[in-house]
């Protein structure tokens, strides 16, 4: 196996783990920083206490909207001098996992029973994962940024250029940390992706405050594009995130009517074979609902998983055998070919998208996929639109997908 199959295949394993989020429980990455957290309530609860206390409470005065319009992963309420920022589990969002008192400084000393104080904007902030980045940049914040984990998966200039420098440090990798060295940056906050087998109860320990971002774990594009204003109210960013996510949502929606208009539905499979086993996206996916916004008819569409299958090649092969299109994420240096994958597997060559040539690609280490991905659902649909139906987009420039060559 050579050194380039071996990288892909961490990545895969990597983007696998944010899509599947069914095989771990949402509610116990948070249990197990319960005890520190109900500690620093405890402490909260000696200062300036206010008597806004519970959701019912707080919005009972009148004080607002509910954020967003589409992600189910949290909530900003607006209050007289504060800011409430509630983290959900998607799958119950009546009991928040963390909650946030967002305060400028002139009423940085007041505390809440019920959650955490933070000052904003935030001028220091760590994030475990890479991806959350893009949030960053988009809303012209890159400066908040002090550390990072994962940075060998980050594509752009800018942020290379930073590391290098030293403005911004490397503290771990693939989301682990190291803690030494996330202390001496002195962050306001550290943003995780909430992930199997992580254990945030060092930094709560250690005083700092933990900012779960839940962005992937949303199935619909512009519910993770949409995290953007929980990004924005933490960095003093509010009403640019805003008209960011408007600007999306109406491009994405926009594209979303033509496809509309398609006169016939393609088939896709997805994914390929990997350790023995096939890896797709569910049914009900992030990837599926864009396939479908697409006008594109995804094999898996009754499937009712949220997250990723794992199927045996016979079955998938049964399936999959005469769909008009192939869709796949590869990570390597150079361009990806048929002569490549058939080697992956000769029976690849059976398949009808293969023998036809409509195999479409994303090289995730030649793009910013992960990285900006998140934030530009509309591209991601218009590429597949113009591969599915180019005649609908015709002068549309493909950014992330390709038909493999």
């Amino acid at each position: 196996m050579t050194k380039t199959v071996r990288i892909f295949e961490i990545c895969f394993l990597k983007f696998i783990c944010h899509l599947k989020f069914e095989i771990w429980n949402f509610y116990s990455i948070f249990h197990k920083i319960a005890l520190p957290l109900a500690l620093l309530l405890m402490l909260a609860g000696c200062g300036n206490e206010k008597s806004k206390s519970s959701f019912s409470e707080y919005t009972a005065i009148g004080a607002a909207t509910t954020n967003p319009l589409i992600a189910a992963g949290f909530r900003i309420t607006e209050g007289a001098h504060e800011q409430l920022l509630e983290i959900f589990n998607p799958a119950d969002t009546l009991h928040p996992v963390a909650r946030f008192y967002l305060v400028d400084s002139t009423h940085s000393a007041n505390k809440y029973p019920d959650g955490i104080t933070i000052e904003v904007p935030v001028k220091r902030m760590v994030c475990l994962s890479a991806t959350h980045l893009s949030l960053l940049d988009a809303l012209d914040k890159m400066e908040t940024l002090v550390g990072v984990a994962g940075a060998d998966y980050v594509v752009s200039g800018k942020f290379k250029e930073w590391l290098a420098n030293g403005k911004i440090k490397e503290i771990g990798i693939a989301g682990q940390y190291h803690l030494e060295n996330l202390l001496e940056l002195v962050p306001q906050i550290v943003m995780v992706s909430p992930q199997a087998g992580q254990a945030f109860e060092p930094i709560t320990n250690a005083g700092l405050t933990v900012v779960p971002n839940g962005d992937f774990m949303e199935n619909n594009p512009l519910g993770r594009a949409e995290w953007i204003k929980m990004m924005g109210a933490l960095t003093g960013a509010e009403k640019r995130s805003i008209s960011i996510f408007d600007s999306i949502s109406k491009s994405y929606n926009h594209l979303k009517e033509i496809a509309a208009n398609a006169t016939h539905r393609p088939t896709v499979l997805a994914g390929k074979q990997y350790g023995g086993f096939w890896n797709l996206p569910g049914g009900k996916s992030y990837v599926a609902q864009l396939l479908h916004d697409a006008g594109a008819e995804y094999l898996w569409s009754n499937d009712v998983n949220t997250g990723s299958l794992m199927l045996d090649f016979e079955t998938v092969y049964n399936r999959g055998l005469g769909a008009d299109y192939w869709r796949m994420l590869v990570y390597t240096d150079t361009t990806f070919t048929y002569d490549l994958l058939a080697r992956e597997d000769e029976r690849y060559r059976n398949f009808e998208a293969f023998r036809n040539k409509q195999v479409l690609v994303c090289n995730t280490k030649l793009t910013t996929y992960f990285q900006q991905g998140l934030l530009q659902p509309h591209i991601l649909l218009a590429d597949y639109i113009h591969i599915f139906h180019p005649d609908l987009l015709p002068d549309h420039q493909n950014v992330y997908y390709h038909l493999m060559p």
